[in-house]
């Protein structure tokens, strides 16, 4: 069954709503095989950062081995000055072997004092904006996890993507997913699955036949269940995780508000 596709905010593009989040995927025996089960699975969004140790060096491994195909890949600099994040986009460019990048971010910009820096003159979005005009970076995007941050950014124009953690765990942002889209921002979900280890406490429930309704499908279901959503990126290590998240976003039904109330209180209860 083939996933869903959704508008990329007003880039033009239509993407499957599931992604891989390659953060900790490097530190798998079978990080490898996880990203060829992502590819051949129809999930085209990965994503990575130049400070996820080891997560650019794997796809780019993937990349000269057995190519990337039509995937999108999406990096992210930590860096706050024009130079650097140049720099930093330049590297990404050669470890990746790839001669543009589809969506290159400003990562965790989530302080008001950050986000001044980074869109001052020369700050990093000048040097995104410059790459851009170089040819080597086709999108703009940002990771965020303050929501007043999120909102200037969205207002701001300057951003073609939002990365926002949205869940039934932290239905906090969905004001903010909704103006994204109001803005033509396309809304990356990071930790659908909640993070922070609930996704292991939650596995460790349904072993003992006590999760109720908090499972990954649910939980991916709530995501997907919001309309402007456009991508949910769920962490991977091993090939059977990604398969199954892709047979959960390949059988998606939106759930009723009452079932995502039922889901949100049941999120609420976890560590009771």
């Amino acid at each position: 069954m083939s996933i869903p596709l959704r508008p990329f905010g007003r880039t033009g593009l239509h993407l499957p709503i599931l992604g891989l989040g390659a953060m900790d995927t490097p530190h798998s025996p079978e990080a490898f095989a996880t990203v060829t089960a992502a590819l051949e699975a129809g999930i085209r969004l990965i994503d990575t950062a130049r400070d996820y140790e080891g997560s650019e060096y794997l796809l780019g491994r993937v990349n000269r081995e057995i190519g990337l195909r039509d995937a999108i890949i999406a990096s992210k600099t930590f860096r706050r000055t024009a130079g650097s994040a140049q720099y930093e986009i330049d590297r990404s460019l050669q470890v990746l072997g790839l001669p543009v990048i589809d969506l290159y971010q400003l990562h965790d910009v989530s302080t008001p004092e950050v986000w001044a820096q980074v869109i001052a003159p020369g700050g990093a979005l000048e040097g995104l904006e410059a790459a851009r005009e170089r040819g080597v970076i086709r999108l703009i995007g940002i990771s965020t996890h303050d929501l007043a941050v999120a909102e200037l950014a969205i207002r701001s124009g300057r951003f073609n993507a939002i990365m926002l953690e949205y869940s039934a765990f932290y239905p906090d942002s969905r004001r903010q997913v909704e103006l994204a889209a109001e803005h033509g921002v396309a809304v990356i979900v990071m930790r659908p699955l909640g993070g922070s280890g609930r996704t292991s406490a939650i596995r460790g429930l349904l072993a003992r036949g006590e999760a109720g309704p908090l499972t990954p499908e649910a939980l991916l279901r709530y995501v997907f269940s919001h309309p402007a959503v456009s991508v949910a990126i769920p962490g991977a290590r091993y090939p059977d995780r990604v398969r199954q998240n892709a047979a959960a976003a390949g059988s998606f039904t939106p759930m009723s508000p009452a079932e995502m109330a039922e889901l949100e209180a049941a999120a609420a209860r976890l560590y009771d």
